[in-house]
């Protein structure tokens, strides 16, 4: 299977890059083996990436007794072991895929179009709510509409079950 921006410069071939986004939901993990699958078919990377979406990180950490960067390490230590177990089941089922966890924070979509664009990858893979989605997001609509509406690459979106 040939990745979408597959190129050659000179004799070497440019390893094209899929990007996941993750929440931890179930759609989010059937996205991750998605693009894992894609990744090991187009001979590509996988990037995983978490976005953090803290709009009143200051007001929760005065709430919870603890300085704002003292929350803000938490929830990335937290967030990163969560993302190295994730990882971890998917390299045993990757073949050798090479696999880039990141963490992101602000608004998930903004962080994911921009993360994509900076790395130039070839995919973006996300996963939906499917058609149980709540209120706000039919009403204010998904950061995979989001993203889909606004990403410069391809992107695959993974309904729910």
């Amino acid at each position: 299977m040939t990745m979408p921006g597959n190129a050659a410069v000179g004799r070497s071939k440019v390893r094209n890059t899929v990007l996941v986004g993750t929440d931890f939901s179930r759609p989010a993990r059937q996205a991750l083996q998605h693009a894992l699958s894609l990744a090991r078919e187009g001979d590509a990377g996988l990037m995983v990436l978490h976005v953090i979406h803290v709009p009143d990180l200051e007001e929760l950490a005065m709430l919870a007794g603890v300085t704002g960067s003292a929350l803000r390490e938490r929830l990335v230590k937290e967030r990163r072991e969560r993302l190295a177990e994730l990882v971890t089941g998917v390299q045993e089922d990757g073949d050798g895929v090479p696999v880039e966890t990141v963490i992101g924070w602000g608004h998930p979509y903004e962080v994911i179009l921009k993360k994509a664009s900076d790395a130039a990858v070839s995919l973006i893979v996300l996963g939906t709510a499917g058609p149980s989605a709540d209120m706000e997001r039919a009403l204010f609509g998904s950061t995979a509409e989001k993203v889909l509406r606004s990403a410069a690459c391809p992107v695959l979106c993974v309904p729910g079950e």
